[in-house]
């Protein structure tokens, strides 16, 4: 075999070992994705290419794939086994548990994860999904946030995924006493919310500037402009949009 022959096969051998470890360090925080999030993370173009290399991962025992139901169609899943926790040297994460998958939770799942893919892209770093046991351990707040972030500038951001809008005003009051609390504590700076369409981000816009004050110790605490500040919203593709993140 010549030269040459032997460096293509180790780039190539390299490049694979590279990508499989994103797949792994990715599923080790979110546990299962579907076909479309991870050929993102493979930087995988064709289909075929990027099908082959996760039944290759199966094989090997590191990822399992599974296939439910989800809105009268056939969606397949991928998710992180004890053997892929190991290579990431997380055995204590959880592992993927089909039969844990929640129809009424999966979209939501799966566009947390594109917001956090979509702000990795332009150098956010540090993801902490809000449910995992890491984030209990850190951070001493009411609610947990979907995930939270580091923007390029070293500040955190809590973020917002939502796909359906709350009806109830005092929900999002209870909330944000909770997110200024947080920034309050300086465990972050700002709250992103991420909502699928422009419409839905203009009525959580103008929820949030309905609230006039939150309770802070059983007293009110009228709002001001500094507190709303705290908190931005975008669309899906606005924040696709977005040159660089900024609070």
């Amino acid at each position: 075999m010549s030269e040459q022959l032997k460096l293509s096969f180790s780039e190539c051998r390299h490049r694979g070992n590279k990508r499989e470890l994103a797949v792994l360090k990715f599923l080790s925080q979110d546990t299962f994705s579907d076909f479309k999030t991870l050929s993102r993370i493979l930087q995988i173009e064709k289909k075929g290419n990027a099908s082959r290399f996760l039944s290759n991962m199966v094989r090997k025992g590191l990822i399992l794939k599974h296939e439910t139901t989800f809105v009268s169609s056939k969606i397949s899943l991928w998710g992180i086994t004890l053997d892929g926790l190991a290579i990431v040297d997380e055995p204590l994460l959880p592992v993927f548990e089909p039969s844990r998958v929640r129809p009424s939770t999966l979209q939501h799942h799966l566009d947390n994860q594109f917001v956090r893919l979509t702000l990795e892209s332009k150098n956010c770093t540090n993801w902490i999904s809000g449910d995992r046991g890491e984030f209990f351990k850190k951070f001493e707040v009411k609610h947990r946030p979907d995930g939270l972030i580091t923007l390029p500038s070293g500040h955190n951001v809590a973020i917002e995924t939502e796909r359906t809008l709350k009806r109830n005003k005092q929900r999002y009051q209870s909330i944000m006493t909770s997110h200024l609390l947080g920034r309050q504590k300086k465990i972050w700076q700002r709250v992103f919310y991420v909502v699928p369409t422009a419409k839905q981000k203009a009525a959580l816009q103008i929820m949030f500037n309905d609230i006039k004050f939150v309770m802070i110790n059983g007293q009110p605490v009228n709002l001001e402009e500094k507190h709303y500040n705290t908190f931005r919203f975008f669309t899906y593709e606005e924040l696709e949009s977005l040159s660089e993140v900024t609070i």
